[in-house]
């Protein structure tokens, strides 16, 4: 292992997601919160390496959270903080760990105050309180002033974020400044200052289109990759089924995607691939049209 490598694997910030609930694993709720997760953390460099989705069973949240704690630096879960019975997140995260569960009366007074403003009529029941009723002790950011939904962190580092894509990306970026100084932490721990660092780097990204159908520029591809992969950048191929056509009409078969932490390294690497697979930079084709076999 290189030099370079080392200091990758002692500084980059990895995280995990665990999305709950069964609407998820029966198909009537699409999941959109762990795309928008990978793009943030894609944009603050950090490496989303692991993503679970698992039911609304206390059993499984516990295993899960548990593993996922042990091995990541950030750790987000995704759903089952409701004020229904089938919301059981912030209860299992509790007994993962053997703590009691305790109403916050600041969650609480922030929810009246921000509730009665819409509805004059609406009351705190019982039910309601469910969703201020966390894991203790914990840690309660409050990133969002807007929001009476707080994000509660237990084991110093599983977020507990709700389901609902507009308050989970809300939430998350709010959270931006913890995560930056997360990233901080463990630089520091390792024995590096912060930014320039390899590790506090974002990441960067450069697509290259193709007439050229995939298995035509497999060996190419395959030859890149090996003599950079010491510089911790990674090439992939995603085939466009059908052919898409980009804003100038060309025909775009494979897109090549180069990714690094190095905006000129992946440049270097990209100008490189256009000309062993007949290509050109492409922007603004649809990401979920891309195929892998």
């Amino acid at each position: 292992m290189s030099v370079e490598q080392i200091s990758v694997e002692k500084t980059s910030t990895r995280a995990a997601i665990c999305i709950i609930g069964d609407e998820i694993l029966n198909g009537k709720t699409k999941d959109s919160n762990t795309n928008y997760l990978a793009r943030f953390c894609f944009d603050l460099g950090v490496d989303l390496k692991r993503v679970e989705v698992i039911p609304d069973d206390e059993a499984d949240i516990k295993e899960t959270v548990r593993r996922l704690s042990d091995r990541f630096d950030l750790v987000f879960t995704s759903g089952g903080i409701g004020p229904t019975h089938d919301d059981i997140t912030y209860g299992s995260i509790a007994a993962a760990y053997n703590l009691p569960l305790a109403l916050d009366n600041k969650t609480c007074e922030d929810m009246v105050r921000l509730s009665v403003q819409r509805d004059p009529k609406w009351d705190l029941t019982n039910a309601r309180k469910r969703m201020a009723t966390f894991p203790s002790p914990a840690t309660i950011l409050r990133p969002v002033p807007e929001l009476w939904v707080p994000v509660v962190v237990v084991n110093g580092n599983i977020h507990i974020l709700p389901g609902i894509p507009r308050l989970f990306e809300q939430l998350l970026q709010g959270l931006k400044p913890h995560i930056l100084s997360v990233k901080q932490k463990k630089l520091e721990a390792a024995g590096f200052s912060g930014e320039g660092q390899v590790g506090y780097a974002r990441y960067y990204r450069s697509q290259v289109g193709t007439s050229l159908p995939e298995g035509a520029i497999a060996d190419a591809l395959t030859d890149i990759q090996a003599k950079v992969k010491s510089r911790d950048i990674k090439v992939g191929s995603y085939p466009k089924w059908g052919g898409v056509s980009d804003a100038q009409g060309r025909q775009v078969r494979v897109v090549v995607s180069v990714v690094g932490r190095d905006e000129a390294g992946v440049k270097e690497v990209a100008d490189e691939i256009r000309q062993a697979v007949d290509g050109w930079e492409v922007t603004g084709l649809d990401e979920d049209a891309k195929g892998k076999m």
